[in-house]
């Protein structure tokens, strides 16, 4: 009986490290090899990270709620700046400026963003009974942008990506802007949402048809590698002209504005980040 006794435990042990070493494996393969050898992203981590970010974005949407905070488009605006200083720090990270961290390389840096703007966003809600919220939120996310973008200005290497990227970005957007105001359309005040994605697809294009850059994501990467780095501009557009669509129909306006934040977060983060490295040759 003792003999079985042994043998049933040996065997549980071995199978519990065979489970245990198969994880690992996968972690190691999917998760940590990809952030350490910065080989980009797989479809694995991909729809890992985008339900995190869902899972995430409902909590962040029932605290702002439950803080009392309107969601509106001052309110978006007040967040641009952490938008952007997340998307240098991404890129001072990848200059060795910034530490190689799990807390500033994703998806840590999305939640470290997240916490600051949070901090910020509680001490300026004890502060709005004398000054207005959305600007004191505006201006002290200023201050930790602007160092950042300092960091990348003291080392800029060409500013000519700058200029490429802010014509591509002027004449795609300029029809737009002409067509939408001509023909009044459910589009109206939501231009800002598709020339953020404007921003971050010519940061793309930019980047892999001039200097020799690549695409980390599954699905982009796919589409690049198949069309060019020119689809980034069509895909982008529809994609965000549906969720503007999608969106027009829902009836609480904290959850829709949440919505186009979430949209307008991941078109000005990875944009920033994009022009940064360019124009710092990272």
């Amino acid at each position: 009986m003792k003999l079985h006794n042994k043998v049933y435990i040996h065997t549980l042990i071995n199978l519990i490290m065979q489970i245990y070493l198969g994880i690992k494996e996968i972690i190691e393969k999917y998760y940590i090899n990809p952030i350490k050898y910065g080989t980009g992203y797989n479809i694995v981590n991909t729809l890992t990270y985008a339900i995190i970010l869902v899972i995430v974005s409902a909590l962040l949407l029932k605290l702002v709620i439950k803080l009392n905070i309107k969601i509106d488009k001052k309110f978006i605006f007040a967040l641009f700046p952490f938008m952007v200083f997340g998307g240098t720090s991404r890129a001072l990270v990848d200059g060795g400026i910034y530490p190689h961290t799990p807390l500033l390389i994703t998806p840590g840096i999305y939640f470290t963003v997240a916490m600051l703007t949070l901090c910020c966003m509680v001490i300026c809600l004890f502060l709005r009974r004398r000054y207005e919220f959305n600007r004191t939120l505006m201006i002290s996310g200023s201050f930790f942008a602007g160092v950042n973008i300092l960091l990348v200005i003291i080392n800029i290497e060409t500013i000519k990506p700058l200029l490429i990227i802010s014509g591509l970005v002027f004449a795609i957007m300029a029809p737009i802007y002409l067509f939408t105001f001509k023909f009044k359309t459910f589009l109206n005040g939501n231009l800002y949402l598709i020339t953020s994605h404007v921003f971050d697809a010519s940061t793309t294009f930019t980047g892999i048809y001039f200097y020799d850059y690549w695409e980390q994501h599954v699905l982009p990467s796919y589409l690049i590698n198949a069309a060019g780095p020119w689809v980034m501009f069509p895909i982008k557009i529809l994609i965000v002209i549906l969720a503007i669509y999608i969106a027009k129909d829902i009836e609480d306006e904290n959850v829709k504005n949440f919505l186009k934040l979430i949209i307008f977060i991941l078109g000005i983060g990875p944009g920033t980040r994009n022009l940064s490295r360019i124009i710092m040759g990272v």
